[in-house]
């Protein structure tokens, strides 16, 4: 299997890019790190003392190794189940970030992904119907530079799924991780297909605020309408509760786009 060579990756590229990744990705990118893992190590099965108030990295380290290692014991025991791989694959994709932020260890990052590629095609044998499972492979492909042919068979599986069953918010992240990933063709060919897919579900009044929001993601984010999502995010903003989590969703997104319209006329002034 090919690896690249390259420094520490940015973080907030490891998933979908841009803002996309905040509003839309599907628990798999923790953003306040450090925060998230201080509060885990002291609320895990091995707190801190009290004496030591700010866990150091090898705190991090050795909590999540000691998690993965409870874990693969119960496996090799036999107690294999979806719960138990995704918590798995969830203390590796942590691992994962202690390396990176606190360690600066590419070596360890890429045995550690190796990983979760095993734990996830795992999930993909035991749940062939999840596309949640076969997105987070196709990305754990693009990331190891596996061949075209097995990231293709992936993407493929994951275009049936949701167009057997549409979910917009898994299918717009589709749509992100093929941008991201250099796959135009494909990429506006689903794009296309949701976009369809929810003018017939809003033009028939069967789509609720969730779901225009996911449209007007798409229609800012790879449809070069922002005028159009931006007035579809006002509507949402303006209906919503403010303590809901589509009105800040809503919100976050449609400042992200009048940030780019600021920045686009200042250009042109």
């Amino acid at each position: 299997m090919a690896r690249k060579k390259e420094g520490p990756k940015n973080l907030k590229n490891q998933r979908w890019a841009g803002i996309v990744a905040a509003i839309l990705a599907l628990g798999m990118v923790v953003s306040l790190v450090g925060a998230y893992i201080g509060q885990a190590v002291g609320g895990g099965r091995a707190p801190l003392t009290d004496q030591q108030a700010e866990p150091e990295p090898e705190d991090y380290l050795n909590y999540y190794e000691g998690e993965v290692e409870r874990l693969e014991e119960q496996i090799q025991d036999g107690e294999i189940s979806e719960a138990l791989l995704l918590e798995l694959a969830e203390n590796y994709r942590y691992l994962t970030i202690v390396q990176q932020v606190f360690f600066d260890d590419q070596e360890a990052v890429e045995e550690y992904e190796e990983k979760l590629v095993n734990v996830f095609s795992s999930l993909v044998d035991m749940e062939p119907s999840n596309p949640t499972y076969r997105l987070e492979l196709i990305n754990l492909y693009i990331e190891h530079d596996e061949n075209d042919e097995l990231i293709d068979a992936e993407i493929e599986a994951a275009q049936k799924l949701l167009r057997d069953n549409p979910d917009p918010m898994i299918h717009l992240s589709l749509v992100q991780l093929l941008a991201t990933a250099g796959k135009m063709e494909v990429m506006d060919e689903e794009a296309s297909w949701l976009q369809d897919y929810l003018d017939e579900k809003i033009s028939s009044g069967m789509a609720d605020n969730e779901e225009r929001f996911y449209y007007a993601v798409l229609l800012g984010q790879h449809r070069g309408e922002p005028d159009s999502a931006k007035d579809i995010l006002e509507e949402i903003v303006e209906q919503e509760s403010e303590e809901s989590a589509i009105y800040q969703n809503a919100l976050t997104y449609l400042e992200y786009f009048r940030s780019l319209s600021d920045e686009q006329e200042i250009v042109f002034e």
